[in-house]
């Protein structure tokens, strides 16, 4: 079996609210490696989301740790190439994440060009026409590069989040999180938006998915997560998961959604 360098670490991680009578996240311990596309699923409230928004920092851990590049983002300082204390720069960290949610975050008074190039001109000093010409690159590629100059308002819901996903792919992420990208869609616009993140799976980009759709983790997954009640119960390949599932927990889940 090929071994793949790892790209995040994951461990122990707890997220606790109301003084620790609610664990959304009680001790998560996990490896996601380079070219994984890792598939999160479980019952409503399990944690999932909460999962995916502490790998970058959009929910704050209350323990454990996350190595992401060789840097524990959770803590505030890390040790430099010449052993000396530096600050963790958390936003740089986050430029190498790229994430895409349920509703689709597109500023609605800027054009489809303008919401795709903002980041990379600001974040990243890209120049204006290289930027766009990227831009247009990906929007073909998702087949929408006729509406660059269009407003988010006269776009489809899937058409939206095709534009969510080539828009995190500008800043060139080494790892693509998706928080149930498919579910605010209309059922007929799901298999665009899944057939945009399987070809992006296809490339070799690394992926954390948390979703309802079974058959895009079935077929599409290397590596599936199965959490309830903030825990991580049992995690395998899709054959393992989907074929043999050994926790009474999953076994229930899968009977109620396939």
């Amino acid at each position: 079996m090929e071994t793949r360098d790892s790209l995040i670490q994951v461990t122990d991680l707890k997220k606790y609210y109301n003084k620790g009578t609610i664990k959304a996240l009680d001790g998560i311990t996990v490896d996601i490696n380079r070219g994984d596309v890792m598939v999160v699923i479980g019952p409503s409230g399990s944690g999932k989301s909460t999962f995916l928004r502490s790998l970058n920092l959009l929910e704050e851990p209350t323990g454990g740790s996350i190595i992401f590049d060789g840097v524990d983002i959770t803590k505030k300082k890390t040790m430099g190439p010449d052993g000396k204390m530096v600050k963790v720069d958390i936003d740089k960290h986050r430029q190498k994440m790229g994430m895409v949610f349920q509703h689709f975050n597109l500023f609605p008074h800027m054009t489809i060009m303008d919401n795709m190039t903002l980041a990379p001109i600001q974040v990243k000093h890209m120049d204006k026409a290289a930027a766009e010409e990227k831009a247009l690159a990906l929007l073909d590629r998702v087949g929408l590069k006729d509406r660059a100059g269009a407003y988010p308002i006269q776009l489809s819901g899937g058409q939206k989040q095709r534009i969510a996903i080539v828009r995190a792919l500008m800043m060139e992420p080494e790892v693509m999180l998706f928080d149930e990208p498919t579910s605010a869609l209309d059922p007929e616009m799901v298999g665009e938006v899944l057939e945009v993140m399987k070809e992006l799976a296809q490339e070799g980009m690394t992926m954390v998915v948390v979703t309802h759709e079974m058959g895009f983790a079935r077929e599409v997954g290397n590596r599936v997560l199965f959490m309830a009640d903030g825990q991580l119960l049992e995690q395998g390949t899709p054959e393992e998961i989907f074929g043999r599932p050994q926790n009474p927990r999953l076994q229930d889940f899968l009977s109620k959604v396939l």
